[in-house]
C-alpha cells in the first residue's frame, strides 16, 4: 500500500509537469511527429512528417511504435467522441511518462532491497522535490526512451540478473543512445572485475543481444525511412567521427559538474557526500555514473538531457545520506539536532519552491504551440478554411501535427519564406517571429502575440498574422 502511494505521488507530479507544459521543442519533434503519424496515418508512410522534414540525423521508430501502441485505444476513443488532437498529445506523453515511472519503480524496489525500505521512500521524496527528472520523463526525447531501458538495466544490475542487464543495455545502446556504452560499459566492467560475472557469459549475451538489437532496428527503421539504415549508427558517425555535434554549441569541460548536477539534484547534492561517507556500498552505485559524466565531458557539445540517467542513482546515494540524518538526529545535542532538522526541512522546501518556479518559467518556453492553439481559438467560429504558415521558430517551440486540429485547414512548414515576398500572399495566416513582420510592407496585420521569456524579461516571441482583407474576400 505504501509502495502504491509513492508511485502515485510520482505519477501525480509527472502529470502536473505535463499539464503545465504540454508542448514540446525541436529535440522532441521527431518522436512526437512519428507517434502522431503512426496513430493517424497507420502504414501510409507517404504522409509521414519525417519524409518531408527528416532532421539532421535519422532516429528510430521503435520508441514511437511502443508508445503509440499503448496510447492507441485511448486515442481511438478520443477520435470517436470528436475530441481535439491536442488531447491525444496529452495521452501519448502520459503513456511515455507512465513507462518511465514503471521502470523507475523497478529501480526503486531494487534500491530498497539493497539499502533498506526507507532509502527507497526517501529517494522518491527527493525526486518529487526536484525539477528535471520528472519534467523530462514524459518528454519524447531519444534520451527519455533510453532512460526507460537504463532504469531497467540498473534494476537488473542491482538484483544481479546479469543476462537481463546485458540484453537491456545492448538494446538501449544500439537502438536509442550509443553513448550509453560508457555508462553501462563501466557497470559491466565493474561486474567483471569483481568476478560477479564471467567474461565468457558476458560475451555470449552481449553478442546475442547486440545482433538482435541491430537486426530489429535496421529491419524496422529501414521500412519507415525507405532506405537501408541503422539510425543510431548514423547518429554515432555524425557526433563522433564527423564531430558535428559541436555545431549546436559547446560548454566548458566541467559544466556537467558545476552546473547540471547541482540543478538536477538541488538539495540532494548536499546529501550525496554524506551518503558516500556513511554507506560505503554507495560508492559502487556512484562510481560508474560519475565516471560516465567525466568521460562524456570530453565531448564539447553538452546538454542536460545527455546525463539525465545518473540522476536517479545520485538520488539513491543522497537518500542514504538523509536516512543517516533521520536515524541519528535524536542522539545529538538538542541544539545540533534542531539545526539539522531546520536545514533538512529548509533544503527540501527550498528544492520544492525552486521546482515550482522552474516549472512556471518553463511554461513560457513553448510560444509556437501556444500561438497555434490561440489561432484556432481566435477563428473558432469562422467558417472558412485557413491556410497557415508555420515558421521555423514556431515549429521549434511547440508546434506539432497534434496541434493541427482543424481538418479543413491547410498547414505549411515550407522554409525560406522571405519577409514581404509575394509568397506570403498564399497564406491567410502566418505564425512567425516578430522580426519577420514589417508593418508598412507586410500584406498581413497582427492578429495576436504570444510572449515568452528572454532571460528574466517577458518579450514578444511569436506573432499571429492575418492577411489584410482576407475575411472580406471570403465574404
Amino acid at each position: 500500500m505504501a509502495a502504491d502511494f509513492y508511485f502515485i505521488l510520482l505519477l501525480v507530479v509527472c502529470c502536473v509537469h505535463l499539464y503545465v507544459c504540454p508542448f514540446t521543442k525541436v529535440e522532441e519533434s521527431f518522436n512526437l511527429q512519428a507517434t502522431h503519424d503512426l496513430l493517424y496515418h497507420g502504414m501510409n508512410i507517404s504522409k509521414y512528417d519525417h519524409l518531408e522534414f527528416p532532421g539532421v540525423v535519422p532516429r528510430t521508430f521503435l520508441g514511437p511504435i511502443v508508445v503509440s501502441s499503448l496510447a492507441y485505444p485511448a486515442v481511438m476513443i478520443l477520435k470517436f467522441v470528436g475530441s481535439s488532437k491536442l488531447w491525444s498529445q496529452y495521452v501519448v506523453r502520459f503513456f511515455l511518462g507512465l513507462l518511465g515511472l514503471l521502470a523507475f519503480s523497478k529501480f526503486r524496489k531494487s534500491i530498497a532491497t539493497k539499502f533498506g525500505q526507507d532509502i527507497g521512500k526517501i529517494m522518491v521524496v527527493l525526486t518529487v522535490t526536484q525539477f528535471h527528472f520528472l519534467f523530462y520523463i514524459s518528454r519524447p526525447l531519444p534520451n527519455t526512451f533510453a532512460l526507460i531501458l537504463v532504469l531497467l538495466a540498473f534494476h537488473y544490475w542491482l538484483d544481479q540478473h546479469h543476462a537481463k542487464f546485458v540484453w537491456i543495455s545492448a538494446f538501449a545502446i544500439i537502438i536509442f543512445r550509443s553513448e550509453l556504452c560508457i555508462l553501462l560499459g563501466l557497470i559491466l566492467l565493474l561486474e567483471l572485475v569483481t568476478k560477479r560475472l564471467t567474461l565468457g557469459t558476458a560475451f555470449v549475451h552481449a553478442a546475442s543481444a547486440g545482433v538482435s538489437a541491430l537486426a530489429l532496428t535496421v529491419s524496422v527503421d529501414s521500412i519507415f525511412w525507405r532506405r537501408f539504415l541503422w539510425p543510431e549508427g548514423e547518429v554515432l558517425w555524425y557526433n563522433t567521427v564527423l564531430n558535428k555535434s559541436s555545431n549546436w554549441g559547446t560548454s566548458p569541460f566541467l559544466w556537467y559538474f558545476y552546473s547540471v548536477l547541482p540543478r538536477c539534484l538541488m538539495f540532494g547534492l548536499v546529501l550525496v557526500p554524506l551518503g558516500l561517507w556513511r554507506n560505503r556500498r554507495t560508492w559502487e552505485l556512484a562510481a560508474p555514473c560519475l565516471g560516465f559524466v567525466f568521460i562524456y565531458s570530453f565531448l564539447p557539445h553538452k546538454e542536460l538531457r545527455f546525463i539525465i540517467y545518473v540522476v536517479p542513482v545520485m538520488n539513491a546515494v543522497a537518500a542514504c545520506g538523509l536516512s543517516f540524518i533521520l536515524k541519528n538526529e535524536s542522539k545529538w545535542h538538542l541544539l545540533v539536532s534542531g539545526v539539522v532538522k531546520l536545514l533538512t526541512v529548509g533544503g527540501l522546501l527550498g528544492s520544492s519552491l525552486a521546482t515550482v518556479l522552474a516549472l512556471y518559467l518553463s511554461h513560457f518556453n513553448y510560444s509556437g504551440g501556444v500561438a497555434l492553439q490561440k489561432l484556432h481559438t481566435l477563428l473558432e467560429n469562422y467558417p472558412e478554411p485557413c491556410h497557415v504558415h508555420i515558421s521555423v521558430a514556431a515549429a521549434q517551440t511547440g508546434v506539432s501535427r497534434f496541434g493541427e486540429i482543424n481538418p479543413s485547414w491547410r498547414y505549411s512548414k515550407t522554409e525560406g519564406l522571405e519577409k514581404g515576398s509575394p509568397d506570403m500572399l498564399v497564406f491567410s495566416h502566418l505564425i512567425t517571429e516578430p522580426e519577420c513582420y514589417e508593418p508598412k510592407e507586410s500584406p498581413h496585420f497582427v492578429l495576436g502575440v504570444v510572449k515568452g521569456l528572454s532571460g528574466i524579461e517577458m518579450v514578444d516571441r511569436i506573432c499571429i498574422l492575418e492577411r489584410k482583407n482576407w475575411r472580406k474576400a471570403k465574404t
